[in-house]
């Protein structure tokens, strides 16, 4: 017998997601595990990326992100944007970040330029990993994208992290560069959209 599969949701993130949300962000930079306890020491950079999050015009802003849900609970989320908004985006957010953290951000590549439709920050519950949402995630913002004339998608994914390399390479991504950014080194992937 099968098991039965959740039937999961996309929509539009709100700011009631962005708690959520900063909990997605610091699992994409490997700051911490989606599902794990907060530690003391990031509660400051937590609260204050919530704050970053609710906000219309930063990088991890609502606006950005779409929401997968099973039975009206956030089970994971996707931060996407306009490679062509990236610049003057990321000069606000990490002036914000900077505010609360003591990470050198300077030396962060340019991850993302104009024609490009970036894929941020991913992480889906613990609980919910292995049934396809991520992929569709994925997919639903691959979809956007074509349909606004993006001629490509990018995302970073961590050079320790092959398993997750494969995964992306599933959904029609290839190796392009590798960049420094976060304080580590990740290969930039892209899937060209015809």
């Amino acid at each position: 017998m099968q098991p039965v599969l959740p039937i999961v949701q996309l929509r539009d993130a709100t700011l009631d997601d962005a708690p959520f949300i900063a909990r997605v962000v610091l699992a994409g930079i490997d700051m911490m595990d989606i599902d794990a306890v907060l530690p003391d020491e990031q509660r400051a950079i937590y609260e204050h990326l919530i704050e970053i999050c609710r906000m219309d015009d930063t990088l991890y802003s609502y606006l950005n992100t779409r929401i997968a849900e099973v039975d009206g609970n956030r089970v994971g989320a996707l931060v996407a944007y306009d490679g062509a908004r990236y610049a003057s985006l990321r000069a606000k957010t990490f002036g914000l970040v900077q505010q609360t953290s003591d990470m050198d951000l300077s030396r962060n590549a340019m991850e993302t330029v104009p024609g490009e439709f970036y894929l941020d920050s991913m992480a889906v519950l613990s609980g919910y990993r292995g049934l396809g949402i991520g992929k569709m995630l994925i997919s639903d913002r691959m979809d956007y994208a074509l349909r606004n004339s993006f001629k490509k998608v990018t995302l970073l994914v961590d050079k320790d992290k092959p398993r997750l390399q494969r995964y992306y390479e599933s959904d029609g991504f290839a190796f392009d560069e590798e960049m420094f950014v976060f304080g580590a080194w990740y290969n930039k992937m892209v899937c060209p959209l015809l």
